[in-house]
């Protein structure tokens, strides 16, 4: 009896951590990072007195592999590039992958409802454009919360579609309150302005609706798909209304155009474009393992003609693939692409099964979601970003059972 009230309280424990992390992951600077530290250190507790190996745990092997495989390319293709002098700190913001196994180890076994999951969603993205919605009254300049605002956008972007992968079958009270709450979060998204995040949500929205909207589409009633295609014409709308997001995509173009002519007044787009071209040339001067973590913008600045100072203060080149290949090379790009597309393989297969649709679905669009920001954006180089993928992989990958492998 003691046993099982022990384990009812561990259980209790730890679904309150996972309820937790998404109403604050995008609001409260440290928590994301607070909450995998607790689960790293419960796991390293059971790893040690129940004398656990993730590694070996048929549900957690590949979650394991790839996370760990992924911090150990980056530290070895550092190691190629600097030697032992290298400055090991920076790989401080990478640990959230070395630390994965044993946070998954954690968690694997926790019971959690699907239902309780989404609405702990749906908080955080009313809680995000609670907080934008006052910021921008405040006259901030890019609400935004407490954290950079593309990183705050694309994770809106994440929550979002995340908390809506039952709409179709939900409750009227259900769906309700989770077209308020993506309400809430494009209000949140578009005040961050963040134009890459409207990217990846324009990208996500036609797989979100083909996987979720045709499992389901002979069972649903004329009205909610009236409803639904209703809610839809106002998203659109809302896009389309917002006059600085229009503009900022007219500017883009602009500024791509300026800079294909040879201005060197620095714009955001040109200065893209000028990160992307040299950092490119720069790859190819050490193909394999790279330059060094941390290292791309100033080894591009080298081959840069235009922005030289702009770029080399910069930590990365505002794409996730160029930079890793600039940094870690092939071998790193491959040990990103294994991170992204394994999962990406493994849920897509189980959206097959009924009993785990849901989680597969949730994992599916995190991996499109993590793909399209590193087109603009560093997916995994801020600690939120990668608190959040780690925390909802460890999270969902378990849960496909033993169809695990690709």
């Amino acid at each position: 009896m003691t046993v099982t009230t022990a384990d009812n309280r561990y259980s209790n424990f730890v679904i309150f951590l996972l309820l937790s992390f998404p109403v604050l992951i995008n609001s409260v600077k440290i928590f994301g990072n607070l909450i995998l530290l607790i689960l790293f250190l419960v796991g390293f507790y059971i790893a040690i007195t129940q004398r656990k190996n993730p590694f070996l745990i048929p549900e957690l092997k590949l979650f394991s592999w790839i996370t760990i495989s992924y911090f150990a390319v980056i530290l070895v293709t550092l190691i190629y590039a600097d030697g032992w002098s290298a400055q090991f700190h920076h790989l401080g913001r990478k640990l959230h992958f070395l630390l994965a196994p044993l946070i998954a180890l954690a968690i694997y076994k926790s019971n959690i409802s699907i239902v309780k999951l989404l609405f702990s969603l749906k908080l955080g993205l009313l809680l995000i454009g609670i907080i934008t919605i006052i910021q921008f009254f405040l006259d901030y300049a890019r609400p935004s919360g407490m954290i950079n605002a593309n990183v705050f956008g694309d994770l809106a972007v994440s929550m979002l579609f995340l908390s809506m992968v039952r709409i179709f079958q939900e409750s009227h009270k259900e769906r309700t309150l989770t077209l308020i709450a993506v309400i809430f979060g494009l209000i949140a998204i578009i005040l961050s302005a963040s134009r890459g995040s409207w990217l990846s949500f324009l990208i996500l929205l036609p797989f979100f609706l083909y996987l979720s909207y045709f499992k389901f589409s002979k069972r649903l009633k004329a009205k909610n798909f009236l409803i639904i295609f209703t809610a839809l014409i106002v998203v659109f709308g809302t896009i389309l209304a917002k006059t600085s997001v229009i503009i900022q995509f007219s500017q883009g173009v602009e500024e791509v155009q300026k800079w294909k002519d040879g201005d060197s007044s620095a714009t955001s787009n040109g200065m893209r474009m000028e990160m992307w071209k040299s950092g490119l040339l720069a790859s190819t001067k050490a193909p394999w393992f790279g330059h060094g973590y941390r290292n791309a913008n100033k080894v591009a600045t080298e081959y840069a003609t235009l922005y030289h100072d702009r770029i080399s203060a910069f930590t990365h080149l505002h794409n996730e693939y160029i930079t890793n290949l600039v940094s870690s090379g092939i071998l790193g790009l491959i040990a990103l692409f294994v991170l992204l597309l394994a999962p990406l393989v493994v849920f897509s297969k189980n959206l097959k099964f009924d009993d785990r649709y849901y989680f597969a679905l949730m994992g599916v669009i995190l991996c499109i979601g993590y793909i399209t920001f590193g087109f603009t954006h560093i997916a995994f180089g801020e600690e939120h970003m990668n608190a959040f993928y780690v925390f909802f992989l460890s999270l969902l990958l378990p849960k496909m059972g033993r169809a695990v492998s690709v």
